[in-house]
C-alpha cells in the first residue's frame, strides 16, 4: 500500500490566496493524501472556504484555534496533528506541479536515510507571472553534515518549506521553537534533522513560490541579521550540547555564521547604490534585486553598524575601512559595480 502523505496548511486571514492553493494541493495525482488546513483565528473568509472544502473531499480535514497561536505554533500544531508517514507543510498561497506528492514519494523509497527532501522552484509575483528561478545544483543526497556546513557557509539553503517533505522518522520530536526570532526557523529544523538524516533533492522546478512585499522574505537584510545570527547560534549551542565531539567543527561553523553576515551586508550596501534596476537574468537575481528595495536612511546606518560586530580578521577589516571611505567620498559605483558580479564573488569568497 502507498503510504499515507499529511499535506498540512497553515493558514491566517488569506481566504482568496487559499482558495486557489487548494486547487494544485487537492488535485495532486498521488492517491493516499490526509490534508491539514489549519486556521490561525482568521477574521475573514478562511473559515467558511475550509470548511466548505472539508464537506466536499474526504481526505480535508479542517481546524479552527480561537486565538492566534503563532506563526511557528501553528506548523507545530501541524506537525503534531498530521498522520502520515510523510509530512508537508505547504504555503496557502503557492502553486505545485500536480506530480509534486508522488514524485517525492518515489525519491524517499529510492532513499530511506533521507530524512527531507525538496525540489527546485520558481518565484512567481502576486499575479503568478514569473520573476526568477531556484536552480540549486546540488547532488540528490548529501549528508547531515555536509548540508549543515554549507548551509551555515553559504546563508542559503535548497530546502524551502512550502515546497519540502519530511520523514516522520526523521523528525522525531524535533520542533519549530516558537520563542526564537522568525526568520530562518525552518534552517534550525533542517539542520537538526541533518544530525541523524541526509538531505534530499529533486533538480526540477517542482513548484511556485510567490512572492511580493508583504511577505516575510521581503524584509531588508540589516533587519533580518538579527534574526539569521540568534537562530543560527542558537543552533550552534544546541548540537554542541548534543554532539560535544564537534566541538572544532562547531566553531568553524560559528566563523561561518559571522562571514556570511558580513558579506551578506556588504552585499546590501552595495545594492543601495546601484543605480542599473534592470533584471540581471531571471536565474542569478535574488529576492532583495527582485524586490528592489531602498533603504531608509535609519536602515542604512544599521547595515554599517552590523558591518562592524560581524567583522573578523584583518580582511574584512580593511573592506570594511575601504568602503567608508568609498561612501564618505560619493565614490559607490565600485560598489554598484560589484553587486552585478554577486554570484561570482561569492563563488570567489567560498559563499556558494
Amino acid at each position: 500500500m502507498d503510504p499515507l502523505v499529511s499535506i498540512c496548511v497553515p493558514t491566517r486571514n488569506r481566504a482568496t490566496w487559499l482558495r486557489e492553493g487548494l486547487r494544485t494541493i487537492c488535485g495532486q495525482d498521488y492517491p493516499r493524501l490526509d490534508i491539514l488546513i489549519s486556521d490561525n483565528a482568521s477574521d475573514d473568509e478562511t473559515e467558511e472556504i475550509g470548511r466548505a472544502e472539508a464537506r466536499a473531499d474526504a481526505r480535508v480535514r479542517y481546524v479552527r484555534h480561537s486565538r492566534n497561536i503563532g506563526l511557528y505554533g501553528n506548523h507545530n500544531f501541524c506537525l503534531e496533528a498530521s498522520r502520515g508517514d510523510f509530512i508537508c507543510l505547504f504555503h496557502d498561497h503557492d502553486e505545485r506541479d500536480t506530480t509534486l506528492i508522488s514524485t517525492y514519494v518515489e525519491f524517499m523509497r529510492q532513499h530511506p536515510r533521507v530524512g527531507v527532501v525538496c525540489s527546485d522552484w520558481d518565484l512567481i509575483d502576486h499575479d503568478g507571472r514569473l520573476l526568477g528561478a531556484r536552480e540549486y545544483g546540488v547532488a540528490p543526497v548529501t549528508s547531515g553534515l555536509d548540508y549543515i556546513t554549507q548551509t551555515l557557509r553559504s546563508g542559503r539553503s535548497a530546502i524551502g518549506v512550502p515546497g519540502a517533505m519530511v520523514r516522520r522518522t526523521a523528525l522525531g520530536s524535533i520542533r519549530f521553537d516558537e520563542d526564537a526570532a522568525i526568520g530562518f526557523g525552518d534552517f534550525v529544523v533542517w539542520c537538526c534533522m541533518a544530525e541523524t538524516a541526509d538531505v534530499g533533492h529533486v533538480s526540477r522546478r517542482l513548484w511556485r513560490w510567490r512572492q511580493d512585499r508583504r511577505s516575510e522574505s521581503a524584509r531588508t537584510i540589516e533587519s533580518m541579521t538579527h534574526d539569521y545570527y540568534e537562530n543560527l547560534s542558537r543552533y550552534c549551542d544546541g548540537h554542541l550540547s548534543r554532539w560535544p565531539q564537534h566541538a572544532s567543527l562547531v566553531g568553524e561553523w560559528r566563523q561561518a555564521i559571522h562571514r556570511y553576515l558580513f558579506w551578506a551586508l556588504i552585499f546590501e550596501i552595495g545594492l543601495h547604490f546601484r543605480h542599473d534596476r534592470g533584471p540581471s537574468g531571471r536565474e542569478g537575481r535574488t529576492l532583495f534585486e527582485i524586490m528592489d528595495y531602498h533603504l531608509t536612511p535609519e536602515q542604512f546606518q544599521g547595515a554599517l553598524e552590523q558591518l562592524k560586530v560581524h567583522q573578523r580578521g584583518l580582511s574584512q577589516r580593511a573592506t570594511r575601512a575601504l568602503i567608508t571611505v568609498l561612501i564618505n567620498l560619493r565614490m559607490t559605483w565600485p560598489l554598484a559595480w560589484a553587486i552585478k558580479h554577486h554570484a561570482s564573488l561569492g563563488t570567489l569568497l567560498g559563499l556558494r
